[in-house]
């Protein structure tokens, strides 16, 4: 009788229990948001979980809010999990810069890309009241003084872009990080702090609503809904495009069986329409881009970080 290794016998069980051609998980599957309930990751994530949970037959997926550290604390939870398709982290750029700036344990190759379902731009934002009508009169003011701009944290995607713009221009800004994106909003409208830099997904609402303004916006074009606003590289920011991505991602090691379920079931939430009019209604362009392409993303971006990082002497 031929003897079977455990570790085949494991793979064997976990591609029966979740993995591709499979009717469906064994167990419910838990998708980690490393960040505060009610931001874009956390929004897009139970978004997508109600669509998922339509597809799965008998069980379901259930958003983990594991907050703390800019994202570290779910981040390296995910990394530590058991490798079998269960824990699910909603993955953001943060996973590639958190280790070099604020010494996260993991590293980017801890964690195998499912997909990813969003692009969202950054932002310049100011309260509606703002003595800032304009990106133009922001730039001027900046020119004089050190605009203080609210962030979600020290070494986010939304700090790293302010840095980029101190890169190519002579603008300096002085970061105020604040937790949770409500508590920033709040600062903004109420005149603490003179903007912020935000993912248009989170800015868009507020801004069709009346209570913010967006100076500009770190696209290739004009965004559709925002068809006034004008880039940073028409703004004369030195930025061309700066986005944050978002998508699935599960621990290094995980069955290519099992990523090839999760992909699948992304890109069927995908193929809804009203999965796609509810990420639109609440400021959100869904896309899909399969493990290959968000392997590209996670390339690109981290060489556009890593310059910024190097030019201004941040990391451990």
């Amino acid at each position: 009788m031929t003897k079977r290794n455990p570790i085949t016998i494991l793979v064997l069980l976990l591609a029966v229990s979740i993995g591709h051609g499979a009717d469906s998980p064994q167990k419910d599957i838990r998708l980690v948001v490393p960040f505060e309930p009610g931001g874009a990751g956390d929004t897009t994530s139970r978004i997508i979980v109600e669509a998922a949970n339509n597809i799965l037959d008998g069980r379901k997926i259930s958003v983990v809010n594991r907050s703390g550290g800019g994202g570290i604390v779910g981040q390296t939870f995910v990394s530590r999990a058991r490798a079998d398709g269960y824990t699910i982290l909603a993955m953001t750029n943060s996973v590639i810069t958190n280790p070099t700036l604020k010494g996260a344990s993991y590293s980017i190759d801890d964690f195998e890309p499912i997909a990813i379902y969003n692009f969202d731009p950054d932002v310049i934002a100011v309260a509606a009241d703002s003595e800032f009508a304009s990106v133009d009169d922001f730039i001027a003011t900046a020119k004089t003084r050190e605009p203080n701009m609210v962030t979600a944290g020290i070494a986010t995607a939304h700090h790293m872009v302010g840095l980029a713009i101190e890169q190519n221009t002579d603008l300096t800004f002085n970061y105020l990080p604040v937790r949770g994106f409500g508590n920033q909003l709040q600062t903004v409208m109420g005149n603490h702090a003179d903007g912020g830099f935000w993912p248009l997904g989170e800015a868009a609402s507020h801004a069709r609503g009346g209570s913010i303004r967006i100076l500009a916006i770190a696209a290739e074009t004009r965004d559709d809904a925002f068809p006034d606003v004008p880039t940073f590289q028409e703004s004369g920011l030195g930025v061309p495009v700066w986005a944050t991505f978002r998508g699935w991602a599960v621990p290094a090691g995980t069955p290519a069986e099992v990523v090839t379920f999760l992909s699948d079931l992304l890109a069927e939430v995908h193929a809804s329409a009203e999965y796609r009019r509810k990420m639109e209604a609440a400021g959100y362009k869904p896309v899909y881009q399969n493990a290959r392409e968000f392997q590209k993303a996670i390339a690109d971006y981290k060489n556009l970080t890593n310059t910024v990082i190097a030019a201004h002497g941040l990391g451990n």
